[in-house]
């Protein structure tokens, strides 16, 4: 088999001061961009926000662009609106993406800086979270059920400057008979999963497969057992809703269907570019 597409997306969060950096890096084949988002520690209100492609077929997509009207936003859970809004779909829905992932990445960061965002304690924040995230995912709807609370899971060691780290990755082979093999990691700081999808030469999944190596607690090892729903449909018709509601969703893992997701973005640029030529 022939390896003919490779995609990394990192993100991370660091504090410096009063205030909060998240960069997301994505890295692959055809494209190189990152986006970068500023906000205050305690209100998690954005104080800058910009993005910089710097390599995009034929340059098409290639641009760095500052984001005024943001500031004064807040990145968290209600920020989708602000940010179709704001930048639509300007440089193919990239520029998009990589500011929600760095906004996802400083709600994941929040949990190292409880205190600045006004909880008394780790056990009113985990508290907050269990009430807000309710039907969220398979951990939260079980909450009756876990063996660990987040607090458990994270530890008691606070950190310092480097807040949140996260990387996805995916690729793509060929094989001579057009049979593709695909496959992708993602890893957080509280989180670790693989899957490996093999397709034929249509799209269409014939072995779906993976397994969580961390996770906040043992049930949310049990998503990767849904997996196996995705074998007969074409990986690369599906979108994300889709995705999620194949593998569970309030029942599932949302990092599950972002990995999967990924593989098959992945997979739909190898087949745009078999029909190119």
């Amino acid at each position: 088999m022939k390896c003919v597409f490779n995609a990394s997306h990192f993100t991370t969060v660091i504090r410096k001061d009063n205030e909060l950096l998240a960069q997301s890096v994505y890295l692959s084949t055809s494209i190189e961009a990152i986006g970068m988002v500023r906000a205050d520690v305690s209100s998690f209100m954005i104080n800058g926000a910009e993005w910089e492609i710097y390599r995009s077929p034929d340059n098409l997509l290639n641009e760095l662009a500052d984001v005024p009207e943001l500031k004064g936003t807040e990145a968290f859970l209600n920020v989708g609106q602000a940010l179709r809004d704001v930048i639509g779909d300007r440089g193919g829905g990239l520029p998009r993406e990589l500011l929600a992932e760095c906004i996802r990445g400083l709600i994941q960061a929040e949990t190292f800086v409880y205190q600045e965002r006004g909880y008394s304690s780790p056990e009113a924040y985990d508290n907050y979270w269990e009430e807000l995230s309710a039907d969220y995912c398979r951990y939260f709807t079980n909450l009756d059920k876990v063996e660990k609370h987040w607090r458990d899971h994270v530890g008691p060691f606070e950190r310092g400057r480097s807040l949140y780290n996260r990387c996805k990755k995916s690729e793509v082979w060929v094989g001579q008979d057009g049979r593709i093999s695909s496959g992708g990691s993602f890893i957080d700081s509280y989180h670790e999963l693989c899957v490996q999808i093999r397709i034929d030469s249509r799209g269409v999944i014939e072995e779906c497969q993976g397994n969580f190596l961390r996770a906040p607690d043992r049930i949310c090892f049990e998503n990767a057992d849904n997996l196996n729903i995705m074998i007969g449909q074409n990986l690369a018709d599906l979108s994300k809703r889709q995705i999620g509601g194949d593998l569970g969703g309030p029942q599932g893992c949302f990092h599950l269907v972002d990995l999967v997701y990924d593989i098959g973005q992945a997979v739909n640029e190898v087949f745009q570019g078999m029909r190119r030529g």
